[in-house]
């Protein structure tokens, strides 16, 4: 379990990080080659079967997550746990959205040379 979902970050929380890996983890062959609104439209529907689940319909599935975390090898938890932590931390988001910004910034600093060079 995480070290957020241990401090109780996420009480809203039905499954762990780590089940929410392996939920994803089964449906990843369904988005694969879909477009981006396919795949949110699935991401939509899965939330929503989710919750509209009863509570022990939940806790099996919980269960059952669980056993499958479990019985992954040390290196593939170890990968899956790393990609749960680079998530909850959005480290990985952050670095795109620097990348963009960046590029953004050097983009509008081009312009501003050249309309500032034909001043001259």
């Amino acid at each position: 379990m995480s070290e957020i979902h241990k401090s109780g970050g996420h009480e809203d929380r039905v499954l762990t990080p780590e089940q929410q890996a392996m939920w994803r983890r089964e449906s990843r062959g369904d988005v694969q080659g879909k477009s981006r609104e396919e795949k949110a439209a699935h991401r939509k529907q899965m939330r929503e079967k989710l919750t509209a689940m009863s509570e022990p319909e939940w806790i099996a599935l919980r269960n059952r997550l669980q056993t499958e975390w479990n019985a992954l090898s040390a290196e593939d938890k170890q990968k899956l746990a790393e990609k749960v932590k680079r998530a909850e931390s959005k480290e990985g988001r952050k670095g795109k959205a620097k990348g963009k910004e960046e590029r953004m910034a050097k983009k509008e600093k081009r312009k501003a040379k050249k309309s500032g060079a034909g001043l001259e």
